[in-house]
């Protein structure tokens, strides 16, 4: 059953005045803008809105006021926000950034944003001030302010999406959620360099970007959900959230990296490692006994031997690791290293249970 919204609202604020974190103006009925608020292992702030975290470092504690309405949350500076409300006579000034949330494009038309994560149904995003919101007729309150703006580019890295399911499945993605999840370095297992770098590009055309290459372009234009329209040039990479930007690292770190000429050579065996480790029942997953005794020859065919059989030769003489020189008559089981010998047993006894 939900909470009562006047309790829940007591017991945040009471919340904050016992921790000290903030002083707050307002509180959204929207159940998206409510939250809690706790202190990490490193003493950081830490706000957990319903599909939203926020992390704040540990000495903003006291010196920032949040205020919510229904569709954003936005944090000041008290000191300046205070301090020009009563000079100008009406709420100004302070700002430090806003969290919102939209079902449309338009933060796209923002002078300075950033995609926090993309759910099922809309996009949560980061904007800032562009002009300098810090209280000048104090220099305290404007140190305090520039102490705490010089700290947005760690914030900016712990905003993050907490909402488990992130975005719909599309088949038209390479990866589905390189703007929303961590891809690991096996996520990429098997890719090639340009995939690689078409995944990298698929970022950056979730944010709309245009591409230089004309085959490039005509990818994206395909994509029933692509609307670029941003030039190369005007491309700032500032809008990526944590997400994207750790991915593309991932990836770049891997283009340079990585032996893609290996992965080619690869992909000519039907079981790349069974000379070199020891392989289990699920690798032979789905399997048929055909499969698995073209398998079981594979690893002979590693060591020379040739075949009696036509069109198993044909297969292997078609492979351009293969140089078989050796006759099936003469060709000596004792080259087999220990993982060879255990796993023909394996790749035998799978055989015959599936003949």
């Amino acid at each position: 059953m939900k909470k009562n919204l006047f309790l829940r609202t007591v017991s945040l604020l009471m919340l904050l005045c016992m921790t000290g974190f903030f002083s707050m103006t307002a509180l959204a009925v929207n159940a998206r803008w409510e939250s809690s608020t706790s202190r990490d292992e490193n003493n950081n702030i830490c706000i957990d809105f319903e599909e939203v975290q926020v992390v704040l470092p540990s000495d903003w504690g006291g010196k920032v006021q949040m205020n919510i309405s229904s569709d954003h949350v936005s944090f000041y500076h008290i000191g300046s926000r205070n301090a020009w409300t009563e000079e100008l006579g009406y709420d100004n000034g302070g700002h430090l950034f806003t969290i919102a949330y939209t079902e449309e494009d338009d933060y796209l038309d923002l002078p300075d944003y950033m995609v926090i994560g993309y759910t099922s149904e809309g996009t949560y995003y980061a904007e800032f001030p562009t002009d300098y919101q810090a209280y000048t007729g104090d220099s305290s309150i404007e140190a305090e302010y520039n102490s705490l703006s010089a700290d947005m580019d760690w914030v900016k890295a712990n905003l993050t999406l907490t909402v488990d399911v992130i975005i719909a499945i599309d088949s038209e993605y390479i990866f589905e959620t390189s703007a929303s999840a961590y891809l690991t370095e096996s996520d990429l297992s098997g890719m090639t360099a340009d995939e690689v770098q078409m995944a990298i590009n698929e970022i950056y055309a979730r944010h709309h970007r245009k591409f230089y290459l004309d085959d490039v372009q005509e990818y994206f234009d395909a994509r029933s959900w692509y609307s670029g329209f941003i030039d190369p040039d005007d491309f700032d990479i500032s809008v990526m959230n944590v997400y994207e930007s750790a991915n593309i690292n991932l990836m770049v770190d891997y283009l340079e990296n990585h032996d893609f000429s290996a992965d080619e050579s690869a992909d000519e065996y039907i079981l790349p490692t069974s000379s070199t480790a020891y392989l289990t029942s699920s690798d032979l997953t789905g399997m048929t006994a055909d499969e698995l005794q073209m398998a079981i020859n594979e690893i002979y065919a590693r060591h020379g031997r040739r075949f009696s059989t036509a069109s198993i030769q044909e297969y292997f003489d078609a492979k351009s690791w293969y140089t078989g020189t050796i006759s099936p008559e003469n060709f000596d089981t004792s080259v087999l290293n220990r993982y060879e010998t255990a796993n023909i047993n394996l790749l035998v006894q799978t055989r015959d249970a599936r003949s």
